[in-house]
């Protein structure tokens, strides 16, 4: 919580109030002139008057506290909400003290000032009077008082990862909302912090994958030497056997392409899970994105020629061709130089904007990595580009990754490190889906591979079953970033989706108040403020 720092209290009485009165009725006293009785008659009166003045005294101490107490509640109320204008804080003040205190103890209290310190702290300023009743005799009417406190944003240290949806249906208005809100929830985190080594922010843009960066092609984290079980699954015979130990790098070396920077999901259980990368176990490794070539089949059409699947841009094995499509598409030999391309690999090839060649659907902007410059996080929003569907799985894995002090990035702080709040705000603007492909792949290629590999918990050619197995990891996938030695605050947002059940992202928030869902995209700005202050009153908690 802020803290508070008692600046200054003045008293400040008017009249002979207090020890002088004690010290002028003993001179008083030891004056032996006069007549006995007329100085003692005439004693009663300062004598009255220092037993009023001490009652009055103590009266007045209870109000100062109880206003003083007002003062301090209400700058800490302040002090748990995003920063604002004097003028806002100010009207905070006044109605906490309001509520709290009233006119009942003190007469014609009033708050001066409020005033928010670039520098996290918050000073308010009262002053009030008491009115006497025994010292009245003293011609002492009132005691007036003024009182300043100042609270301190402690605030706790937070990080935060943005998982945003970059898939085709966010392009337009949408994604331009997207990217607004984005910015002004970075720059309102950052505008509330005292210290920029206390905020970190990543973002993670998704579709169907996730784009690491191709500067990782050789970390260790990498599959370098195609030992998981799912790297060479792709490379397939006519009688369903593997190619075995195709490495995905060395195809991309051989037809003089870059890879793109797209990772393929882990196998289950780790893809639900943060477990360390390790060569030991070589499933905890990431594989590389490839999307594998598929078959030169044609058809015909009102005396057109047209492709029979998506992603058709090498020339088939010779001796594949009149082979089965399972054996035209897996075989890895075809894999050679670009000059053997059939389509120009950014040729836009459908509605989801996926683009011919071996990273097709890894068309998206790379992830920023946790960091306290916040103006490379807003460059990276203004990166980022729509395309590809939607596999929000993918997407929050990689959140979870960020914020993370294992590998494979290690940039999070412990999870037992009390002072750190870790935190993923998660957007997307429609439901888990695995589009049908072509006929036989019955899928396009993801990070999942293809549907009939059967890596996401089903073959099924219903899209609705493909959505509920999806859904089902990532409520898995939700429920370990929550648990208790982990501790990630997710909140979740679904923007203008019009079909579907949000169950899944509402049981994923870790508040039901955490789940928004925004008709408008309009009103998307006004959402992620609000998602902003509750952020920054978890760091006021800490």
């Amino acid at each position: 919580m802020p803290s508070i720092k008692r600046q200054a209290v003045h008293f400040e009485r008017r009249g002979p109030v207090g020890m002088p009165f004690f010290n002028r009725f003993r001179r008083f006293g030891e004056n032996e002139q006069g007549n006995f009785s007329m100085m003692f008659a005439l004693a009663l009166v300062p004598l009255f008057g220092m037993a009023g003045a001490a009652i009055d005294y103590a009266h007045y101490s209870e109000v100062r506290s109880r206003l003083a107490g007002a003062l301090d509640g209400g700058l800490l109320a302040v002090g748990t909400q995003p920063n604002m204008s004097d003028e806002d804080a100010y009207t905070i003040v006044n109605d906490w003290i309001t509520a709290n205190v009233g006119d009942v103890d003190s007469n014609e209290w009033q708050l001066d000032s409020v005033t928010v310190g670039d520098d996290g702290t918050i000073t308010g300023s009262l002053s009030a009077s008491v009115d006497t009743t025994l010292a009245r005799v003293l011609g002492v009417d009132e005691i007036p008082m003024n009182v300043t406190s100042e609270a301190i944003r402690s605030l706790g240290k937070v990080e935060v990862a943005l998982v945003l949806d970059n898939t085709g249906s966010m392009r337009g208005t949408k994604l331009t909302k997207l990217k607004d809100a984005a910015r002004s929830l970075v720059e309102s985190l950052a505008d509330a912090t005292t210290d920029p080594e206390d905020l970190k922010i990543a973002l993670v843009p998704f579709s169907q994958t996730v784009n690491v960066g191709s500067q990782y092609k050789d970390a260790s984290w990498m599959d370098t030497e195609a030992k998981s079980s799912i790297h060479d699954d792709i490379f397939t015979k006519e009688n369903g056997n593997t190619f075995t130990g195709t490495n995905r790098f060395d195809l991309f070396d051989k037809m003089a392409v870059d890879w793109g920077g797209c990772i393929e999901s882990r196998p289950y259980p780790y893809d639900v899970t943060e477990a360390p990368p390790s060569a030991s176990t070589p499933d905890t490794l990431y594989v590389p994105y490839l999307a594998p070539d598929e078959p030169d089949d044609t058809y015909e059409s009102r005396g057109r020629t047209y492709d029979s699947y998506n992603n058709n841009y090498l020339k088939d094995y010779k001796k594949d061709r009149k082979k089965n499509w399972l054996a035209k598409q897996g075989n890895p030999t075809k894999y050679k130089n670009k000059s053997k391309f059939t389509h120009s690999v950014n040729d836009t090839t459908d509605a989801f904007g996926y683009h011919y060649g071996p990273n097709s659907g890894c068309e998206m902007e790379p992830i920023q990595r946790l960091t306290s410059d916040s103006d490379d996080v807003l460059d990276a929003i203004d990166d980022m580009v729509a395309i590809g569907n939607t596999h929000i799985n993918v997407g929050l894995q990689w959140g979870w990754h960020v914020l993370s002090p294992n590998a494979p990035f290690q940039d999070g702080a412990d999870y037992d490190d009390s002072d750190w709040t870790k935190v993923v705000v998660l957007l997307t603007d429609g439901n888990n889906e695995n589009a049908y492909g072509n006929d036989d792949d019955e899928s396009y290629y993801s990070g999942y591979g293809y549907v009939w590999q059967d890596r996401f918990g089903t073959t099924s050619t219903s899209s609705n079953k493909r959505t509920e197995a999806l859904d089902d990891r990532l409520e898995e996938l939700c429920t370990n970033m929550k648990a208790d030695d982990v501790g990630i605050v997710i909140y979740t947002v679904r923007v203008e989706v019009k079909s579907g059940s949000s169950d899944v992202l509402e049981n994923c928030a870790s508040e039901p108040d955490n789940f928004k869902e925004v008709a408008d995209v309009s009103d998307l700005e006004e959402t992620f403020t609000n998602i902003g202050g509750s952020i920054q009153k978890l760091r006021l908690s800490k």
